[in-house]
């Protein structure tokens, strides 16, 4: 009898002690979820902020832009964006073929600037005027006249090229019917590269501000060059304010394309990250990396005809990794068994349908083992195993199911049967 209470405080004292384990362990993912929760919404409130901050920016830049616009004066014989926009234009493909026609011209009239701008989508003349002259950086003289042409990503100096001699003999009606001037190209530089001051009110070599009127600084890296217009003003703010909007437009070409790619790339660390398991599985892996070019397409996918973000499937997986760590197995079973139908459902994307079949798998097998643990403790109790047995086999764990019941009920026989020879 001494031996039985001995065996039947031991018992309890496990049975207590494998309870105050049991709740410790829960205690502490509850907390580590808790605060992964906390941190997944001051992570959302913070891209909210961003978006706000650049869509603020996107305004405070088109409100530059149109104060540039307002200051633009008319009447001048060049080649502008309103120019251009004021013609007919039906779709977008007219005006990238207008543009082609544009700078196929300007080969032929600019020799050696199809060696500086060749055929690019999108690439056009936003300004071009024969109205300037360059100047000597030291004496302000005139050096040559020049070509200004100005592209929406690239500024192209042309000069007059010369022209070989004509006989003193020629009549004047010889003369005029010479071919017309040919341009040369003489130097091309990057737009992001260039920045053009205006030289308005500065002095200039002998002190006088009015040889500065009308003059503008191009700065190129280390190299600075001094162009000069005789018209009043028009020339130069024409020039200004088109370079002006060119440079701000590429530049929010860049930061949206820069944009675009740290989305895409943040959407891949992404899924690295979140799963560290993922990187055991080089299948997808090496399927993100071939599908870069199309990795937009593959990262979104149609739930009941809506297309939605793959982030959208690691919220509901969140979701069930916090039912899994509180024990709520019931609504676990159901949201894996709902991830299951929606990666079935996803058609023409069979990286993305990998990828959330992965994810769920794995979830369901952290389930199917804290299911089975529960099942292992009450295998005594038939309600409770009749409903532990239930997820698992919803889950797909059938086998395990039967194999841990077994082990278990093998197990309590053992042990029964060294207490009766014992107790022999």
């Amino acid at each position: 009898m001494l031996a039985d209470a001995s065996e039947q405080d031991l018992r309890q004292f496990q049975k207590d002690l494998q309870n105050a384990k049991n709740r410790t362990s829960t205690d502490l993912q509850y907390n580590v979820y808790q605060n992964r929760t906390q941190f997944m919404k001051i992570s959302k409130e913070a891209e909210k902020l961003k978006e706000e901050m650049r869509t603020l920016r996107n305004l405070m830049s088109e409100l530059t832009n149109t104060l540039g616009q307002a200051t633009l004066a008319g009447g001048s014989s060049v080649i502008t964006l309103s120019a251009r926009k004021q013609a007919n234009r039906s779709s977008v493909a007219n005006l990238e073929a207008l543009w082609s026609t544009h700078l196929q011209e300007l080969w032929k009239r600019v020799e050696g600037s199809q060696k500086y701008l060749p055929a690019t989508p999108g690439r056009h003349i936003v300004y071009e005027s024969d109205r300037w002259v360059e100047l000597n950086a030291a004496t302000w003289k005139a050096r040559r006249r020049v070509h200004l042409i100005l592209l929406n990503d690239h500024l192209l100096v042309a000069a007059e090229k010369k022209r070989m001699d004509v006989s003193p003999h020629s009549s004047p009606k010889q003369k005029s019917s010479q071919a017309p001037v040919q341009l040369v190209a003489q130097r091309c530089w990057p737009l992001q590269d260039v920045e053009i001051v205006d030289l308005a009110n500065r002095p200039g070599p002998t002190g006088d501000r009015s040889t500065t009127a009308n003059a503008v600084s191009v700065r190129v890296g280390a190299e600075t060059f001094t162009f000069a217009t005789s018209s009043e003003g028009n020339e130069k703010s024409s020039l200004l304010t088109n370079f002006r909007k060119a440079v701000e437009l590429l530049r929010k070409t860049a930061e949206a394309e820069t944009q675009e790619r740290e989305k895409e790339q943040d959407t891949v660390n992404y899924l690295a990250t979140r799963d560290l398991t993922l990187l055991k599985k080089p299948d997808l892996l090496e399927g993100l990396s071939e599908n870069e070019s199309k990795r937009k397409s593959n990262m979104f996918i149609d739930i009941d005809g809506k297309q939605q973000s793959i982030r959208w499937v690691e919220s509901h997986l969140d979701d069930l990794d916090m039912d899994i760590a509180l024990q709520r197995f019931e609504e676990a079973v159901v949201k894996v068994e709902k991830l299951r139908r929606l990666a079935k459902a996803i058609k023409n994307n069979a990286l993305a349908q990998d990828i959330v079949n992965f994810k769920t798998n794995e979830r369901a097998a952290k389930l199917a083992s804290s299911v089975t643990r529960q099942l292992i403790d009450t295998n005594a109790w038939m309600t409770a195993t009749r409903k532990y047995v239930d997820w698992l086999v919803r889950l797909g764990f059938e086998d395990r199911a039967r194999e841990a019941y077994l082990d278990a009920r093998s197990a309590v026989v053992k042990k029964r049967i060294r207490y009766v020879w014992r107790c022999t």
